[in-house]
């Protein structure tokens, strides 16, 4: 699946259709999957090596016509020890794959897997994740 997770998805239906407070979000961050993490967060699906720390996404732009995209551009750190194949991408709260209290937000297939070889960054630059109510990876 790819769009909203399904506790953002919940915290949305809560707000706006059931009067609740929408939950405080921490500093979204991109983070990169070896397979689809499901709406769910499936675990062990995010990358796990020694080189991979989730980055901060920037800025987004202010939406228009209930779109948005990031306005920043966004580098992970370059790949170390062994190749790996990425296969989808997603916004969480929370720095670290560790952290047990993070949230997936979003989450969207990469247009094909792309294995990062040694010394490979993964770049998501600036208006490449637009979205309005399913993000795209352009």
């Amino acid at each position: 699946m790819s769009g909203f997770s399904t506790s953002m998805a919940n915290a949305i239906i809560n707000a706006t259709l059931r009067g609740q407070a929408f939950p405080a979000i921490r500093t979204p961050y991109f983070a990169l999957f070896t397979a689809d993490p499901t709406d769910a967060f499936t675990a062990g699906t995010e990358v796990a090596a020694a080189w991979y720390q989730r980055v901060p996404t920037g800025a987004f732009a202010a939406p228009a016509n209930g779109a948005s995209y990031n306005a920043t551009r966004a580098e992970f750190p370059p790949v170390t020890g062994a190749p790996v194949t990425v296969s989808h991408i997603g916004i969480v709260e929370g720095d670290s794959a560790g952290d047990a209290t993070a949230t997936l937000m979003f989450s969207e297939p990469l247009p094909a897997q792309r294995t990062l070889q040694i010394n490979d960054v993964f770049v998501v630059d600036s208006q490449a994740l637009t979205g309005d109510f399913v993000l795209q990876l352009l």
